[in-house]
C-alpha cells in the first residue's frame, strides 16, 4: 500500500502557540520600554519646569537685595554678624527705615512703615534667609546674602531645592538723610594729608588748614574765615574749667543794654574765671 503525501495546498498556514507567545513577549517589551521613556521623558520636563521657577524666582530676589543694598545710603545691621533681616535707609526719608525679612517661607520688603510687598511667589519655598555685613575700611562695606529656595510641592517627582549665595557691595556714598557712621570708633573721616574739594563752596580744605568763605579757597591758617565771625549767646554762660579754657562767651539781654563778651581764661593769680573783653 502507498502512502500519499498531501499537497502543499492542504498544509497550515496559522502560528503555532510558541509563536504567538514570543510575539506576545516581544510586544510586550516593546510597550514596556515605550512606556519607560515616557515616564523618564516627563520626569525630567517637570524637574526642569520646577528648576526653572526657582531659578527664575532666585535671580529676581537676588537682584532686588543687589539693588537695595547698592543704592542705600546706610545699611543698619552690625557688622560681622549674621541676621534674618536686612536693615537700610535710602535717600526719601519717608521709606525709612526699609527692612527685607523672611516670613512663612516668602520674602518681603518693607518700606517707611508701609505695606509688605512680597519678593517671591508661593510657587517657592524660602528658608535660612540670613544677611551679614562684612566691613572693610577703607573700602565699601559688603552684605553676604545666603538662602535655601525650593519649589513648593508636595509631589517627589517636581522636588527641587538649591542653596544660593552672594556678595553685594554697598557702593552708594551720594546722598544721605541720616548721619554718617564709621564702620569701627574712633575712625577718621577721610585720611591725614588727603586733599578734599570743597564743601557746597564754602568750606576749603589745605592741609590741615581749615578755611570758611568762597573767597578763602587756600587757607594759611588753622583756621582762616571770609567775612565775620558771629557769636551767638545761648542762655547762662556755663562753669568757667578746664574743659572749656579758652571759650568766648557774647550775651545779648537786648534792647538798648549793653552786650557783654568775656573769655574763660586763668587770672594772674592762676584761677579760672569768666575776663571780661567787652
Amino acid at each position: 500500500m502507498l502512502y500519499e503525501r498531501p499537497s502543499s495546498s492542504s498544509q497550515r498556514t496559522g502560528f503555532t502557540l510558541i509563536e504567538m507567545l514570543i510575539s506576545i513577549t516581544i510586544f510586550s517589551m516593546i510597550i514596556i520600554a515605550f512606556i519607560g521613556i515616557l515616564v523618564i521623558v516627563t520626569q525630567i520636563q517637570v524637574q526642569s519646569s520646577s528648576t526653572a521657577s526657582v531659578n527664575q524666582e532666585s535671580q529676581f530676589l537676588l537682584q532686588k537685595i543687589q539693588l537695595y543694598v547698592e543704592t542705600a545710603s546706610l545699611i543698619g545691621i552690625a557688622t560681622s554678624t549674621p541676621t534674618s533681616t536686612l536693615k537700610f535707609y535710602v535717600a526719601s526719608s519717608s521709606l525709612d527705615p526699609s527692612f527685607i525679612t523672611l516670613s512663612s517661607g516668602t520674602v518681603y520688603l518693607q518700606q517707611g512703615g508701609g505695606t509688605l510687598q512680597a519678593l517671591t511667589s508661593g510657587k517657592v519655598n524660602v528658608s535660612n534667609l540670613s544677611f551679614t555685613r562684612n566691613a572693610n575700611p577703607p573700602g565699601h562695606d559688603a552684605v553676604s546674602v545666603s538662602f535655601t529656595m525650593a519649589y513648593n510641592t508636595s509631589n517627589a517627582l517636581q522636588a527641587v531645592s538649591q542653596l544660593f549665595q552672594s556678595s553685594v557691595e554697598h557702593v552708594s556714598a551720594a546722598t544721605f538723610d541720616t548721619g554718617i557712621y564709621p564702620s569701627a570708633s574712633p575712625e577718621p573721616l577721610g585720611t591725614s594729608g588727603g586733599l578734599w574739594s570743597p564743601i557746597n563752596g564754602v568750606i576749603n580744605f589745605s592741609g590741615s588748614n581749615v578755611g570758611v568763605g568762597s573767597g578763602v579757597t587756600n587757607p594759611a591758617q588753622q583756621l582762616s574765615v571770609g567775612g565775620g565771625v558771629q557769636l551767638i549767646s545761648q542762655g547762662t554762660a556755663p562753669t568757667c574749667n578746664s574743659t572749656i579754657r579758652g571759650t568766648l562767651w557774647f550775651y545779648s539781654p537786648g534792647g538798648s543794654t549793653k552786650d557783654s563778651l568775656q573769655l574763660c581764661a586763668a587770672n594772674a593769680s592762676g584761677t579760672l574765671a569768666w575776663q571780661p573783653i567787652y
